[in-house]
């Protein structure tokens, strides 16, 4: 682990409290269009095809991409990449949006919406679970980790009732617009109120080439038992 900057492990506790507010606020706005598609597609096809097709869109993407933004995360800025990550879902949930209220309800555009979100995840998943040791203290990572486990844990409960409920009350257009409330809320506190500095790998010059980093990082994972149970899990819980 690089050891942290002495600025940074100082305000290690507000760094913490912005990054676990920011990224499970746009957890939240995700979750409610998550599950609103889901109720939406359920209610108005009650077919288990559908449900299928959405279901691949959502987990494939993010299947495939992961183990290729695991070796981004190590070469490239991980703050920008979780921002490049929210705002990719935010705009693709922004047009899809417009489209609804502009009466064109297509359910392939649920669906390419299912895959986009997918695609950021899997941007965004290996970013943040790099990022953290850059600005939390070793013998405290485990303790935000922990809390920042139980908030998603919690978010993920309590999203598809609320989901459900704001339904039942308005149009699913503005549930999409919640998210990319929320989204941008992420980002701005991302951008202007988190302070990281880059990592050092990031700003050297790669003298390895991307493929070789990727054959190195399956091969460490191929090589230890819990990693592969660990990355097969997350992989399945991503959708």
């Amino acid at each position: 682990m690089e050891p942290a900057n002495e600025n940074v492990k100082d305000l290690w506790k507000k760094n913490s409290v912005l990054f676990l507010f920011s990224q499970n606020i746009s957890l939240f706005g995700s979750s409610l269009v998550q599950y609103a598609i889901m109720w939406y597609i359920v209610l108005n096809t009650q077919s288990g095809i559908m449900m299928t097709i959405a279901v691949l869109c959502g987990f494939l993407p993010t299947f495939v991409l992961s183990p290729i933004a695991g070796v981004w995360a190590d070469r490239y800025n991980r703050k920008m990449l979780i921002v490049l990550a929210d705002a990719l879902v935010a705009s693709a949930t922004l047009i899809l949006a417009v489209t609804f209220l502009m009466g064109y309800e297509e359910f392939w555009l649920l669906f390419l919406m299912y895959a986009v979100r997918a695609i950021g995840t899997g941007i965004q998943t290996p970013a943040i679970g790099a990022i953290l040791p850059q600005f939390v203290p070793e013998e405290k990572l485990t303790r935000v980790n922990g809390i920042n486990g139980s908030i998603q844990a919690l978010t993920m409960l309590v999203s598809p009732a609320i989901s459900a409920l704001l339904l039942t009350v308005t149009a699913i257009e503005m549930i999409f617009f919640i998210d990319v409330i929320t989204a941008a809320i992420a980002i701005t506190t991302m951008l202007f109120f988190l302070h990281i500095p880059v990592h050092a790998k990031a700003l050297e010059a790669q003298t390895n080439s991307y493929f070789s980093d990727l054959k190195l990082g399956l091969e460490y994972i191929k090589n230890h038992a819990f990693l592969k149970l660990f990355f097969c899990s997350t992989q399945y819980s991503s959708f």
